[in-house]
C-alpha cells in the first residue's frame, strides 16, 4: 500500500487544487475569454512558474485536468482589433452552459442500483471515476432510494492492458500489440478496438484486426506487451454491442472425461469439481479414491490435477484385466497424463532456473499520483459547492459524514473555498463561505453550483459497472437499462449505453440462482443464521462454519457470501461454489462492525502467514496485480542449463502446441515489449496455497525466497506427478 501523504505533499495539492479552480472561475467569468499571458497574470499561483516554458507546461496540465472533470476549455481567436496577425494569440474560455448536466432524472429503484455500480470497482482508477460520476448526478437521484445492502457485485481487474485499450475504446483509435493465443503462438496485432468487458471471470477485447480483416475477441490476459495507441482513428459499426458479445460467449457443456485417483482426506478442490467415479476400469489403489473429471480439453484438465500437486494423479493404463468403459477413453486418460507429465516437467525447469535470480527493489514509483490527487482535491471542492447550493444552512458535521472527511478536512476546504473567486480578488469578487455557527453556508459561486454533465470516462466507469449488474442472478435487467440509457444521456454519449448493453437479439435467459444461493438469499432476508460446511482451498480441508449472512458479492464470475463468522469473530466471505453444506442454525445477531461496512470485501487479509518473492514471465505478469504484490521489479533469469524438453519453460510449452514466434523486440512501429520476467512480494495463506500456483501455472512462475518456501515448491514438484500402483 502506498503511504500516506505528508503535510507537505497535501499542501502542493491544496495549492495545485486552488489554482485550477481560480482558473476555472476565470475562463466561466468572460465569454470573449483570456490570452495565455492574461491568465498568467491574474490567476493566483502561475506567478510561482519560474520561466515561460515552466508556466506553459503547468497551463497545459491545468486544461486537462479541468476537462477530465467536465469543463470543456476551448480555444477561439483573439478578438483584438487592433492586433495584427503576428500579434494574434488564442484566447481561453469555458463557454457557459456547455457543462451542464442534461436534464435526467433517476427513479428510486434506477437510483439504487447505481449507487450498487459506483461500488463495484476494485480497480483503484475506475472507482475514482465511478463515484465522481454518481457525485455529480446527486441532484437527479431519487431522494429515496435505498440501495439493497444484500447484493455487492464487484469489478476487479489485473490486466495492465485494459486502462490503454478502454482509453482506446472510448477515443476510437486503433492500437497494436504482441499476442500469444491458446496454442502458445505469438503474432502482432492491429486492432480497431470497439469494446472491452468481462465474462466468466476473464477481460475481454472485442475489435476489428486490421491483418486479418475480421472481427475477433482477445483475451487480455494474452496481451504480452505494452499497448501502443497509434493517432489512426476509426468508426465503430453502429450496430454493435460489447454486451451482446460477452452474452454470445455462451459456455459449452464439457466434451471429456477423466479419472484421476485422489490421496484420500486430500485434494478437496479437485473433489469439488469433480465426482466419484465407479468405473472398474480404472479403480484406485489402496490409500486413493477414483474421481471423474469434466474438462473441455486435455490441457484445462491437467491444470486442475497439476493444482492438487502431489495428491492427485492421472492413471495411464486401465486395471489389468479391465477394458475402459464407453464414459472414459484410454486415449483421453493419456493424452492428459501426458499434458500433466509435460507441465511438472516445465514448473520443475523453470523453478531451477530461479537460484540465479538476483532481485534488487529499488524505488517503487508511484504512477500518476500526484494528478490522481489534485484532480481528486478539486472534484472535491466542486461537489462541496453544489451540494451547499442545495442545502443551504447544512451542519458541518453531517456535511463532514457526507464526503466522508473529518471536520477539519471539510474545513480547510471551505478555507480554500473563501480565497477563491473571479480575476481581481476583490472581496465582492471571492466565493462567500461562512461556517462559523456550525452551520455551512456558500454564495457568490453560482455557476459553480451547477450539475455538471459527465465525461465519457465517468460514465463508461458507472456503465460497466451496471454492465456487471446484468450478468448478477437475480437482478432487475429492466431498472438497469433504463439506468445504463440514462447515465448515457447524462454524457449525452448515447451509444455508449447500446455498446455496452445486451440487445434482444443477443440476450441469453436471465441467470438464475442457484437453490443454495437462493437460500442464502432468504437467510440474510428472514436474519437466520447459517451452519456451514466450506473448503478452505488453502488448506485443503472442510471446516464448519456458523455465520450471520449479510450480502451476497458477485465477482469475476463468482458469487460470494459476505458474513459474520462466530468461529472468527470478524467478517469473512465465503465463495459459495466451495460451501459444501449449508443449514438454518437460528435467528442471526446484529453486529456493529458488519453494520459500518461501507464497502463490501472480497479481497485478502492484509497480513498472510507466508511472504515470498515469486517470479513470474510475460504469461504470468497477471499474478503481479491479481494477487495485490506489495512491489515488484524486472529482473534477468538465467537461461536453462540444457536444451532438454521443459527447459524452456513457456517458450516449449509454445512449441508444443504448435508454431510460434521469438518474441519480438520494439520496431519503429510496434507496441514496446513487456520485461521477460518479474520478481513480486506477494503474501500467501499457507505454502501450500503457493505450491499449488507453481504447478498449476507450470513453467510460468518461480519462487526465489524465502529459503523455506523454495525447499517447499521443490519438494512439492519432485513428489507431484509420480505414479501410484
Amino acid at each position: 500500500m502506498a503511504p500516506s501523504a505528508g503535510p507537505s505533499a497535501r499542501r502542493s495539492t491544496t495549492a495545485s487544487a486552488e489554482r485550477l479552480l481560480n482558473l476555472l472561475i476565470a475562463l466561466l467569468d468572460r465569454e470573449s475569454g483570456y490570452t495565455r499571458e492574461q491568465l498568467r497574470g491574474i490567476v493566483p499561483g502561475y506567478d510561482r512558474a519560474g520561466n515561460q516554458d515552466a508556466f506553459e507546461r503547468m497551463f497545459e496540465r491545468d486544461k486537462a485536468h479541468l476537462r477530465s472533470l467536465g469543463y470543456p476549455v476551448e480555444e477561439i481567436p483573439d478578438d483584438d482589433p487592433w492586433a495584427s496577425d503576428a500579434q494574434l494569440t488564442p484566447r481561453y474560455r469555458v463557454p457557459r452552459g456547455s457543462y451542464r448536466l442534461p436534464r435526467v432524472r433517476f427513479s428510486a429503484e434506477e437510483s439504487a442500483v447505481l449507487a450498487v455500480a459506483a461500488d463495484a470497482w476494485n480497480d483503484a482508477a475506475q472507482d475514482r471515476l465511478a463515484r465522481r460520476a454518481l457525485d455529480k448526478l446527486e441532484p437527479a437521484l431519487s431522494g429515496e432510494a435505498a440501495p439493497g445492502r444484500d447484493l455487492q457485485p464487484t469489478v476487479a481487474v489485473a490486466d495492465p492492458a485494459f486502462e490503454p485499450l478502454l482509453s482506446a475504446v472510448l477515443a476510437h483509435r486503433t492500437v497494436r500489440f504482441d499476442y500469444v493465443d491458446r496454442t502458445g503462438a505469438f503474432s502482432q496485432r492491429t486492432v480497431q478496438p470497439w469494446g472491452v468487458g468481462s465474462r466468466y471471470g476473464a477481460w475481454y477485447l472485442a475489435g476489428w484486426d486490421t491483418d486479418r480483416r475480421a472481427q475477433r475477441t482477445f483475451r487480455l490476459s494474452r496481451i504480452i506487451s505494452e499497448v501502443e495507441t497509434t493517432r489512426e482513428t476509426f468508426e465503430p459499426p453502429r450496430d454493435f454491442s460489447m454486451g451482446g458479445q460477452l452474452a454470445r460467449m455462451v459456455s459449452q457443456p464439457p466434451q471429456l472425461c477423466v479419472v484421476v485417483h485422489v490421496r484420500q482426506g486430500a485434494g478437496q478442490l479437485l473433489r469439488r469439481i469433480a465426482a466419484p467415479s465407479d468405473s472398474p476400469a480404472w479403480r484406485a489403489p489402496e490409500g486413493y479414491d477414483a474421481v471423474q473429471l469434466a474438462v473441455h480439453d486435455t490441457e484445462s484438465a491437467a491444470e486442475h490435477v497439476c493444482a492438487a500437486g502431489p495428491d492427485a494423479v492421472v492413471p495411464r493404463e486401465p486395471a489389468p484385466g479391465a477394458d475402459p468403459d464407453g464414459t472414459v477413453g484410454k486415449d483421453t486418460q493419456v493424452a492428459v497424463a501426458d499434458a500433466v507429465a509435460r507441465r511438472l516437467e516445465d514448473a520443475r525447469a523453470f523453478q531451477a532456473r530461479m537460484s540465479g535470480v538476483q532481485v534488487q527493489w529499488g524505488k517503487q514509483r508511484r504512477h500518476g499520483a500526484a494528478k490522481a490527487s489534485t484532480e481528486q482535491h478539486l472534484a472535491r471542492l466542486l461537489h462541496i459547492v453544489r451540494h451547499v447550493y442545495a442545502h443551504q444552512g447544512a451542519e458541518l458535521e453531517e456535511t463532514a459524514r457526507h464526503f466522508g472527511i473529518t471536520d477539519a478536512e471539510l474545513v480547510n476546504d471551505l478555507q480554500t473555498l473563501f480565497v477563491c473567486g473571479r480575476p481581481g480578488h476583490l472581496p465582492d469578487q471571492l466565493i462567500d463561505a461562512s461556517w462559523d455557527d456550525g452551520h455551512i453556508y456558500l454564495g457568490n459561486a453560482q455557476e459553480l453550483s451547477e450539475p455538471v454533465r459527465l465525461t465519457v470516462p465517468e460514465a463508461s466507469a458507472l456503465l460497466m459497472g451496471l454492465q456487471t449488474l446484468q450478468a448478477v442472478p437475480g437482478g432487475d435487467s429492466r431498472v438497469v437499462r433504463s439506468a445504463m440509457r440514462k447515465v448515457a444521456t447524462a454524457a449525452d454519449a448515447l451509444p455508449l449505453a447500446d455498446a455496452l448493453d445486451v440487445p434482444d437479439a443477443d440476450a441469453v435467459s436471465e441467470p438464475r440462482d442457484s437453490e443454495l444461493v437462493t437460500g442464502l438469499r432468504a437467510a440474510i432476508a428472514d436474519g437466520r443464521r447459517v451452519r456451514l460446511r466450506y473448503l478452505v482451498t488453502s488448506r485443503d480441508e472442510v471446516t464448519e462454519r456458523l455465520v450471520d449472512p449479510v450480502r451476497m458479492i458477485f465477482s469475476d464470475g463468482h458469487q460470494y457470501l459476505r458474513g459474520w463468522c462466530l468461529q472468527a469473530n470478524a467478517p469473512r466471505t465465503f465463495r459459495t461454489d466451495r460451501i459444501v453444506g449449508c443449514e438454518d442454525a437460528g435467528e442471526a445477531e446484529v453486529h456493529p462492525r458488519m453494520e459500518s461496512e461501507v464497502r463490501s470485501s472480497i479481497q485478502p487479509a492484509k497480513r498472510r502467514p507466508v511472504q515470498a518473492v515469486v517470479v513470474t514471465d510475460r504469461r504470468g505478469r497477471w499474478i503481479v496485480e491479481h494477487y495485490h504484490a506489495k512491489r515488484h521489479v524486472e529482473v534477468e533469469v538465467p537461461a536453462p542449463a540444457t536444451g532438454g524438453p521443459g527447459a524452456g519453460g513457456a517458450d516449449d510449452d509454445a512449441a508444443a502446441h504448435g508454431a510460434r514466434e521469438p518474441a519480438r523486440p520494439r520496431t519503429a512501429r510496434g507496441p514496446r515489449p513487456l520485461p521477460e520476467f518479474v520478481a513480486a512480494e506477494v503474501d500467501f495463506p499457507t505454502l501450500d496455497a503457493l505450491c499449488s500456483l507453481v504447478t498449476r501455472h507450470a513453467g510460468h512462475v518461480g519462487v526465489v525466497s524465502p529459503p523455506e518456501a523454495v525447499a517447499a515448491v521443490e519438494q512439492w514438484l519432485d513428489s507431484s506427478g509420480t505414479a501410484r500402483t
